[in-house]
């Protein structure tokens, strides 16, 4: 069972400490104009907090958000950082333990609902690198039994440079598409991990043989776009899909389930992580916002650069696995965004 609010005082004790907390928030308490350890009682009391400047992410040493009682312990710690579509890349670290928590154990427990293929080779195309997307791979895989993943690189800051249309941008995605299907053509691969537009574009050009051979596709990055799903079952006729929707600040929300003709609905897991909808009263549909409940870092009210509808889960087996009574479905860019946001292949 999730006690939310047993993790909440565990992390603002460690955050808030006058003689370890973490140095940002230290310097941040005293302009609160309240005391975080004694007024916050409740995850709706998070919503005090103004909402987080995610530019301090791209400004300031890792180390000023970790409390420093893990200073002189962060060997194993996980750095990681997000893409660049919304302003200059941001940056983080994991507790091992909240790593594993963070992008893990959602992935696992959703698995395991989804029936997803179990023993099988996965084929990441992604980015790695900085972006933690796949280092998380790696233990994904794992836990379902492949060994460590046939992997293609991509760079997703240098294609958000290159126009729309453009062909740099059309001979960049050729340059990953050609090595994936080499891997494809070579390797018995089961499992497809990847973005809507890459996964796409393998359907398009993978041997029919070799796309029925795909038995999961687990895909994340980025919003698919209109009639993505109807044309991915087409193209991978026999494969079980598991979507995601989080980030490198937050770690990820996996589908849990997604009635006939319906858009899948993304749920966190476990205390650390809690997403929401902000609504005006009686609209469901609303900014996405978060609050990480981390060791290594605390980051309340964040407000996501995407737009999003709430809906409760009704799945009491979801549930008993520790995902979160509501989630999100139909998460897209927001429209203050869609101006300045650099989309590419993730």
């Amino acid at each position: 069972m999730i006690n939310a609010t047993e993790h909440l005082r565990e992390t603002l004790d460690l955050h808030f400490d006058p003689a370890w907390g973490a140095p940002y928030w230290l310097e941040t308490a005293r302009g609160l104009g309240f005391d975080p350890r004694r007024e916050i009682e409740t995850v709706a009391d998070l919503n005090r907090f103004p909402a987080f400047p995610p530019h301090e992410l791209a400004g300031r040493p890792v180390t000023d958000f970790i409390p420093r009682r893990y200073h002189d312990q962060l060997s194993g710690f996980v750095t990681a950082e997000t893409g660049g579509a919304t302003g200059a890349p941001k940056c983080t670290t994991y507790h091992p333990d909240d790593f594993y928590a963070a992008f893990v154990a959602p992935f696992i427990h959703a698995a395991e609902l989804l029936r997803f293929p179990r023993d099988r080779n996965w084929l990441f195309v992604g980015p790695s690198g900085p972006h933690v997307i796949g280092k998380a791979a790696r233990y994904c895989a794992a836990a379902l039994g492949s060994i460590d993943p046939f992997s293609v690189d991509f760079d997703p800051r240098w294609v958000r440079k290159l126009p729309q249309g453009s062909l740099g941008r059309t001979r960049y995605l050729e340059h990953v598409l050609e090595q994936a299907l080499r891997v494809a053509a070579v390797q018995d691969i089961g499992v497809l991990f990847s973005t809507p537009p890459v996964l796409e574009a393998l359907g398009q050009r993978m041997p029919a043989e070799a796309r029925e051979r795909i038995a999961g596709i687990h895909l994340g990055g980025m919003a698919p776009e209109p009639g993505f799903w109807a044309r991915l079952g087409e193209a991978f006729p026999n494969a079980v899909t598991l979507s995601g929707y989080g980030n490198s600040l937050a770690g990820v929300c996996p589908e849990v389930f997604a009635r006939e003709g319906e858009q899948p609905v993304y749920v966190a897991h476990g205390a650390r992580l809690i997403v929401d909808v902000s609504t005006e009263l009686g609209e469901t549909r609303g900014p996405v916002r978060f609050h990480r409940l981390d060791r290594a870092c605390f980051l309340p009210h964040v407000v996501e650069g995407d737009e999003a509808e709430r809906c409760n889960v009704d799945s009491v087996e979801a549930l008993a696995l520790g995902f979160h009574a509501t989630g999100i479905r139909d998460p897209q860019p927001a429209t203050r965004y869609q101006a300045t946001r650099q989309e590419g292949l993730y």
